[in-house]
């Protein structure tokens, strides 16, 4: 069986006497889950002054103390721990087995040591290890001395003295003895009654036997007595009759319960007086654009009362006038930005004299308003129709000429939102739809006043242009510059050229390279695109290498320079190719053509390709009569010389000839052989060669 018992000690005064001290003939019954609640303060009776009784020889009494009782119902040991508060030092006799404070005899436990001197923890009691019966004072003892062996009925008184400090103590009982069954209090409720006796002092009569039920709380055999204060309730000493006219308000009493064996527990509850109970209204202060706002007064009686049901209520400019219950303010009051002070008057419909009064103080507060932002604008950079916006720029704005410390500014999404307060919008957030309504909540953080705005998130088409055509081609040998155009009507153009404006849908361009233009819709949203200009010309023939006299290796190789990519063709402008080189060519004058790839234009010029026949027949059939170089005509400055195997010349011939028949100088026919030249052209180049001659 363990019990706790916590029990709080008062600090008597040397000169005075307690109006309840608590002895030995008053000791505390301590019973199964007993409830302790003396405060004593003095010794009261002095014990010792008795023949029969003994002075503890362990310890001084001083005026620190307090007597408990303990009658046993059930054979055990009796062990207990005293365990103090706040570093206080107690010390403990007890006395037993008697059954009369007259007698109490000598001390058979006896416990002083000094915690501190001893170097022990400040507990002490009785407990199964130790075998002394008493200790101290000063360092000796450890606080704990041997056990009772405790048997029916024994009755032990334990008296505890503070010797050092301040604090209470808990009383811890450890021990298999059983004690007595408790008795237990049954709780009241506070009680509140009107003061309607017909003298307003905040005191009236209350039926103290009506609470007996509940305090006795179904228990049989049971007294309750009531006591106004907790001393008197644990000693038992004056209690209360009933009615009981209260002395103070609120009035706390103590109601004491008493079992046959002695043993008592205790309750409190409060007594007040007055009217209905009244709550403490909050201050009215409403937020208005104007300078006064007319109030309901009555909506403010729900923080008045709990329930309304059964009473009167006025509203009144003064405390005189809700006593008097005159000058009543009817149902709407005007508030101004200058506080005001309003009374409100609870009457009891049953008892016009059972009122109560309370107050409130009521004002204005004038609602700084927000600036209106303007709608936030996007271009579509994405052509989804979500962009990201910052809302944070829009501070400055929304605040106007305000401080930013003094206001708090929040974003919705919803009116819904805004008006509960709730999912409050990041200053980064991406539009859902647009236009998107944003919803501004401009709250002044001083008064709580809040304005309202609004302002739009509108997402722009992005411009799409395009050019005419993906790259551009100019010629430079072209008259006239290049013309390059954006497809699309815009609000404006801005070309890398320098060239801008609203009808600069075009330019013209005389140079390679690359183009950008910038195009801006009436939304203002831009977008920039580029292409780029090649540059080609017509070729120039710088150079034509003609290889002749090879007979069946004969070639024309042109060289061409300029700005172009070009192809070339020989004779027949039909058959262009990439490699300037023709072969095999045959004799004669051909023509070459040079063309750029890029449309720029053609140029061409004629070539000479000379050879020599390989044999010739003079037997005038008309066909090979003669030997001659086709096209040598050209070269007027040419010499040929035509010789026979032995070297010796047969022949000089000008280039304006038919050609050789055959004969030598003096005419003669020469024999069919082989026959050799020797051609001097006029580009300085000799050509060698020999041919047949057939009859």
């Amino acid at each position: 069986m363990r019990f706790f018992f916590i029990l709080f000690l008062g600090i008597g005064i040397l000169h005075s006497y307690a109006q309840n001290p608590n002895d030995c003939v008053n000791a505390l019954v301590i019973c199964g889950d007993s409830s302790i609640g003396l405060d004593p303060s003095g010794t009261g009776f002095d014990e010792f002054s008795l023949p029969g009784n003994e002075i503890p020889s362990c310890y001084n009494f001083d005026q620190h103390s307090i007597w408990f009782k303990f009658t046993i119902v059930g054979s055990g040991s009796f062990t207990f721990d005293i365990v103090p508060d706040d570093g206080a030092d107690y010390d403990f006799a007890i006395f037993g087995p008697v059954v009369d404070c007259t007698e109490l005899g000598a001390a058979i436990r006896c416990s002083s040591t000094n915690p501190d001197n001893a170097g022990v923890p400040p507990e002490t009691g009785l407990n199964m290890n130790e075998t002394d019966v008493t200790e101290g004072p000063g360092e000796d003892g450890n606080g704990y001395l041997q056990f009772i062996d405790a048997s029916v009925g024994d009755v032990y008184y334990l008296l505890v003295d503070r010797a050092v400090g301040s604090g209470g103590f808990s009383l811890f009982y450890t021990g298999t003895a059983q004690l007595p069954n408790s008795v237990t209090a049954g709780a009241v409720e506070d009680q509140s009654k009107c003061d309607s006796d017909g003298t307003q002092d905040g005191l009236t009569e209350f039926n103290l036997e009506a609470f007996t039920p509940t305090v006795a709380d179904g228990q049989q055999n049971v007294t309750v007595t009531y006591h106004t204060s907790l001393n008197d309730a644990n000693i038992g000493i004056n209690s209360l009759s009933s009615p009981y006219m209260t002395i103070s308000n609120p009035q706390t009493i103590y109601a004491r319960v008493t079992s046959p064996n002695g043993c008592t527990n205790y309750t409190s509850f409060e007594l007040s007086t007055g009217g209905p109970t009244l709550l403490e209204p909050s201050e009215v202060i409403l937020c208005t654009y104007g300078f006064e706002l007319e109030y309901s007064i009555t909506s403010i009686i729900d923080e008045v009362i709990a329930d309304p049901t059964g009473y009167i209520f006025s509203f009144h400019a003064t405390q005189e006038d809700a006593d008097l219950n005159s000058n009543p303010l009817g149902e709407s009051i005007t508030l101004t930005e200058t506080p005001q002070t309003y009374f409100v008057r609870v009457t009891s419909e049953e008892d016009s004299d059972c009122y109560n009064t309370t107050s409130f103080e009521g004002r204005i507060n004038r609602i700084i308003s927000a600036v209106n932002p303007e709608d936030l604008t996007a271009c579509d950079t994405n052509n989804d129709g979500v962009e990201t916006f910052s809302l944070a720029p829009l501070t400055a704005i929304i605040l106007g000429e305000n401080a930013t410390e003094d206001f708090t500014i929040r974003y919705y999404a919803t009116e819904e939102d805004r008006f509960l307060g709730q999912n409050p919008l990041p200053t980064s957030i991406e539009n859902t739809q647009s236009p998107q309504t944003i919803y501004v909540s401009f709250i002044e953080n001083e008064t709580g006043c809040r304005d309202y705005t609004e302002f739009k998130l509108i997402v722009t088409p992005t411009p799409e242009p395009y050019f005419e055509q993906d790259t551009y081609q100019y010629c430079l040998n072209d008259t006239e510059p290049l013309k390059i155009k954006v497809r699309g009507g815009f609000a404006n153009y801005e070309w890398n050229t320098g060239a801008s404006g609203p009808n600069a849908g075009a330019i013209f361009v005389e140079e390679g390279g690359t183009y950008t233009v910038t195009v801006t819709n009436e939304y203002g949203c831009s977008e920039t695109i580029s292409t780029s200009v090649s540059v080609s010309n017509i070729a120039t023939i710088e150079g034509v290498r003609v290889k002749d006299f090879t007979r069946y290796d004969n070639s024309i190789t042109v060289t061409a320079v300029g700005e172009g990519d070009y192809e070339y063709a020989l004779d027949n402008e039909a058959n262009y190719q990439n490699d300037p080189t023709f072969k095999p060519v045959e004799t004669g004058i051909h023509r070459i053509y040079v063309r750029d790839k890029n449309g720029c234009g053609v140029v061409s010029e004629e070539v000479l390709v000379l050879d020599y026949p390989n044999f010739f027949t003079p037997n005038n059939d008309g066909a090979h009569d003669t030997w001659y170089i086709r096209n040598i005509e050209l070269f007027p400055a040419t010499e040929i010389r035509i010789f026979n195997r032995y070297g010796r010349v047969l022949k000089n011939l000008p280039p304006n000839t038919e050609g050789w028949d055959g004969r030598n100088y003096d005419n003669i026919l020469q024999p069919s052989d082989d026959y050799w030249f020797t051609l001097f052209l006029e580009d300085g180049r000799t050509i060698r060669g020999h041919f047949a001659l057939k009859r």
